[in-house]
């Protein structure tokens, strides 16, 4: 039996052919055009989702590597501003200066230092303020505000005084025992039932209130006796020791009076019922030394203030806002963890440019004529202090202004090996990036060679079928198709 083969079937034969060509010259082209394997997901499933996972690394990498640049620079130019502060400090004439400062040097000199001193104090409080950008490199993470301030001889740190932690738990009130037994002396003197008040009743009293520091060869007296014996009350509190402690010399300052009842202590240590103000003496004293620890524990969170950033390290949390260790670096620079906050047992303050300036007010108080301290002219810190007191914290803080300058070159060493990590860190991520870039072209690019290769191909048998049309289809049709 014949098979007949209609028009009509060769028609749809041949336009289903013509199609494919059509799509294969049309892909080929494509591929050529944009260098790519695939288009589409479903052109190339295996190789997308590679492609996809290489795409996501290769952005995570260029964020760290854009972000690790950031830092470096915040970081480099943190080191070269210390750098900066280190030579002020210890150039030629600053440093003849000190060294004669300290071996009794000429009035001239030591006036003439504490000017240098001085301007040394600003200068490095303004390098402590140097923007980058428009972030402040020292303010922590609070970047957008100026860290350091001068409020007269004051320097504040983000709205903190850098000098707390110098405010005493306020004295005890004088329970008024020395007068009490006096007037009880003399009362039993004029009713004629004891003894007058003697030279030995006087020298225990001197004693006892701390006005000799001799003990009395003398027994003690029965009112002596009667003050001690306060101390021995199963229900005597700690003040009323504290006072027969400090009356018997086994203390050396006068008791701490008892905190008010003002509750649990809150954030940063402030009872929770504390009171704003207190006309009252010994209240008012707890406010401003309360008010005073909480300035100071301030001051200690916002030198541990950390700012997490991804550098290629990980980068995991253990829970929101609780960052693994390690997996991430911190970026936050505090100016208080270079110049220090707070005081010392001896009083003096911790900050180095503090330092600076006080011991500029002992120097000006110099006296060419007597080559001496003179009181009379001092200013500042320094007003209210003997001459021997002047001579004491001019050693005293020398010798701390060597350790806070030791500590500087210590703190400036350590930021120096940070900023050398960083620029390592970045030729690494430089280099990881690098290679998922190759990755991806490895997958992603085709051969372009071949890309042509094929092209012509596809493009031979579209024209070839084009040709087939003309001995099949019209001519009109032919001559749109092409």
């Amino acid at each position: 039996m014949g098979f007949r083969i209609t028009t009509n079937m060769m028609m749809n034969t041949y336009r289903y052919n013509l199609m494919n060509s059509t799509q294969k010259r049309a892909d080929s082209s494509d591929k050529v055009l944009t260098q790519r394997n695939f288009n589409s997901y479903a052109e190339d499933p295996s190789a997308a989702a590679q492609a996809f996972r290489l795409r996501r690394d290769f952005y995570q990498t260029s964020n760290q590597v854009a972000n690790n640049k950031d830092v470096y620079s915040k970081f480099d130019t943190a080191h070269q501003n210390i750098q900066g502060m280190l030579d002020d400090l210890i150039n030629p004439m600053d440093k003849i200066s000190i060294i004669r400062g300290e071996n009794d040097t000429s009035g001239e000199s030591r006036t003439a230092l504490a000017q240098i001193l001085r301007e040394s104090a600003e200068s490095m409080i303004q390098g402590f303020n140097q923007q980058l950008g428009d972030q402040f490199i020292f303010a922590g993470n609070d970047g957008l505000h100026v860290p350091f301030e001068w409020k007269g001889n004051d320097l504040y740190y983000r709205g903190i005084n850098v000098n707390s932690g110098h405010v005493p738990k306020p004295t005890a009130a004088d329970p008024g025992w020395l007068s009490a037994a006096k007037a009880d002396v003399d009362a039993a003197a004029a009713a004629g039932t004891g003894p007058a008040w003697s030279a030995d009743d006087q020298a225990w009293a001197d004693y006892y209130s701390h006005a000799t520091s001799v003990e009395p060869s003398s027994a003690k007296p029965q009112w002596a006796q009667d003050i001690d014996a306060k101390a021995k009350d199963p229900d005597a509190t700690d003040e009323v020791k504290g006072w027969v402690a400090y009356y018997n010399h086994d203390a050396s300052e006068p008791p701490t009076a008892e905190p008010p009842a003002w509750g649990d202590p809150g954030k940063y240590g402030i009872p929770e019922n504390m009171p704003l103000t207190s006309k009252d003496p010994i209240e008012a004293g707890w406010i401003n030394y309360y008010n005073d620890q909480a300035n100071v524990a301030k001051l200690q969170e916002m030198s541990e203030e950390e700012m997490y950033i991804d550098l290629g390290m990980g980068a995991k949390e253990n829970a929101p806002n609780d960052p693994i260790r390690g997996s991430y670096f911190n970026s936050a620079l505090s100016g208080l963890n270079y110049t220090g906050f707070g005081t010392d047992a001896d009083g003096d303050p911790k900050n180095f440019a503090i330092l600076l300036k006080e011991l500029a007010d002992v120097f000006d108080t110099w006296d060419e004529d007597t080559q001496s301290y003179n009181p009379e002219i001092a200013k500042g810190s320094a007003e209210g202090l003997t001459a021997s007191e002047l001579k004491d914290k001019a050693m005293r803080l020398m010798d701390k202004l060597k350790l806070a300058q030791e500590k500087l070159t210590s703190d400036h060493v350590e930021l120096n090996a940070r900023s050398s990590y960083l620029k390592t860190n970045q030729s690494r991520l430089e280099i990881q990036a690098s290679e998922l870039n190759m990755g991806i072209l490895d997958v992603e690019q085709v051969d372009l060679a071949d890309a042509i290769t094929n092209f012509s191909w596809d493009m031979y048998c579209y024209n070839a079928a084009l040709k087939i049309g003309n001995q099949l289809l019209s001519q009109s049709l032919i001559d749109y198709m092409r």
